[in-house]
């Protein structure tokens, strides 16, 4: 990194050292629904074969900001297992994440695990699907579920179309072969809605490595080869290398930045609908709170925010060779950073304009370029960028 990109940042760390002092754009709390009262693991993984295993079981490392891998390489030791069918986590913010149109793309909140591309291809995921839900907080006691309107509201996404998916899944150790934790009952229910992703045998000369892959790029339609086969679901994009803002694996790049703050970088949306990672983006499955549905009308919730996140393992499958059973990952949530916002503390204010001025008309190579003020994300800050800053600037907070 430059000295001139580090310049940058220090100042926008300057302005974050009093700005950011209490805003927390990732959860910061695990609700407890353990089966065993206080005591580890704080959440309702299913049985799985990594459940047992201490580095996978610790419910925290879902908390603040991801560890991420890249597209290729798996960040395991940071992630959170959620076991088979059923098996969750709940997670809270420390504020309402809000449905901001003046966010990028529209979108509010982003899900990061360890998935990966198989074999460096976007249209193969080696992905274990998980269903994102989320519930609002309406009376300010931090306490879900226990005032009219705190439920779970399901993000459908492209393949849940009606509630008739839901169902119950009962584990029981000996006949799953996979163990529950001890002290749980031998045999426990989990509930969720069920996926059926279409999975394929993509290298037939390795011992079954299974992979989701794109359905549109095997149709008669070529219009369609760049829109995603699924969006809407947790553990189907790599979560990038913090400061990898052209997505290479590498944050050493041109444009690259490997010193931009978790906070800056990790609340940047990739475009779920699309193939690949978005420039900027920091990879994450990212969703937008409008989609969000009641789960028993499949009507619209009409949410303007929420407090708390549910993620689920939502496909049943046990045996899938060299992938193992299914079970989501969970490395992190963020909220999504609004255009405009540039020291990171979800506002957009006369502190971003100062620091906006300071990098205009200045390029990836200058002293005074930012980073986190290059919005359409072209390596320089010009009236592009200025457009954007516009549109989320906020000053009275209105």
């Amino acid at each position: 990194m430059s000295a001139k990109i580090k310049k940058s940042f220090c100042i926008v760390c300057f302005v974050m050292s009093f700005a950011m002092a209490d805003f927390n754009p990732f959860a910061a709390e695990v609700i407890n629904i353990s089966l065993n009262g206080p005591n580890t693991p704080f959440y309702l993984p299913a049985p799985g074969q990594k459940v047992n295993v201490w580095a996978f079981y610790l419910a925290e490392i879902a908390l603040g900001s991801p560890n991420g891998g890249g597209t290729q390489l798996q960040n395991n030791d940071e992630v959170v297992t959620l076991g088979g069918f059923g098996g969750q986590i709940v997670l809270a913010f420390d504020h309402d994440v809000e449905n901001n149109p003046a966010n990028p793309k529209g979108l509010d909140a982003i899900v990061f695990s360890n998935a990966i591309w198989y074999n460096s291809n976007p249209n193969q995921h080696w992905a274990e699907f998980a269903t994102i839900e989320i519930m609002p907080e309406l009376n300010d006691n931090n306490i879900p579920g226990d005032y009219p309107g705190e439920k779970w509201y399901i993000i459908p996404g492209s393949d849940l179309p009606d509630p008739c998916s839901w169902r119950t899944q009962t584990w029981d150790d000996e006949d799953d072969g996979y163990p529950g934790f001890d002290g749980w009952p031998e045999t426990y229910d989990t509930n969720a809605f069920e996926l059926f992703p279409l999975y394929q045998d993509i290298d037939p000369g390795y011992p079954v490595i299974w992979a989701f892959v794109n359905p549109n790029i095997e149709d008669s339609d070529p219009c369609n080869d760049n829109l995603e086969g699924a969006w809407g679901y947790a553990e189907y994009t790599p979560t990038l290398l913090l400061g990898d803002r052209n997505s290479d694996d590498s944050t050493t790049g041109f444009g690259d930045v490997n010193d931009m703050p978790a906070e800056l970088f990790y609340t940047i949306p990739d475009d779920p609908c699309t193939v690949g990672i978005d420039a900027g983006a920091c990879g994450g499955d990212a969703f937008d709170i409008e989609w969000a549905v009641d789960p028993c009308t499949w009507q619209a919730a009409n949410l303007d925010s929420f407090r708390y996140i549910r993620l689920t393992t939502a496909v049943d499958v046990n045996e899938l060779g060299a992938l193992g059973e299914i079970s989501a990952e969970i490395d992190a949530v963020s909220d999504v950073r609004p255009y405009g916002d540039i020291n990171g503390n979800n506002e957009v204010d006369y502190f971003d304009l100062e620091l906006f001025a300071e990098s205009w008309l200045s390029v990836w190579s200058n002293d005074n370029f930012n980073a986190a003020a290059d919005f359409v994300v072209d390596n320089k800050i010009d009236f592009l960028d200025y457009s954007k800053f516009a549109f989320g600037f906020n000053p009275l907070g209105e």
